[in-house]
């Protein structure tokens, strides 16, 4: 899944203020400038607003983050497990139920503004090759 305007998702905690820009000048207030209630693009609070946003919903819908790697999140059902790993705007999830992937996609959806870029094959320089089978091996 891709997060569309990811950066725009998110609150920020600090107070920020911003000049007026390039036409949206109100000329009846030159010397104002405008307080940001939500993360602007570009700048370092940004990503980490985003994160923050996305990794409470998770665990407000009882997805657990990982103890070595706080960027996977994983949700037990009964025998099935849901595995959730966020890459700044990228999420990567995979289930050993695929009726559960479909239930994440449409609760993600409705959420927030996604798109699902289709099946994962290639993800930070390392080429994903997808392949069903009845058992499940972990290396």
């Amino acid at each position: 899944m891709d997060v569309k305007s990811n950066f725009l998702n998110g609150f920020i905690q600090e107070e920020f203020y911003v000049e007026q820009p390039p036409g949206f000048v109100d000329y009846k207030y030159l010397n104002h400038v405008y307080k940001r209630k939500k993360a602007l693009y570009g700048l370092k609070q940004a990503p980490r607003s985003w994160n923050d946003k996305l990794s409470k919903f998770l665990i407000e819908n009882d997805y657990v983050r990982g103890k070595l790697n706080n960027t996977l999140f994983m949700k037990k059902f009964k025998k099935d497990t849901m595995y959730v790993q966020v890459y700044v705007d990228d999420i990567v999830f995979g289930s050993t139920n695929l009726s559960l992937c479909e239930e994440f996609a449409k609760t993600m959806q409705g959420e927030f503004k996604m798109s699902m870029m289709g099946e994962l094959t290639f993800f930070l320089g390392l080429q994903i090759k997808q392949y069903i089978s009845f058992y499940f091996s972990w290396f």
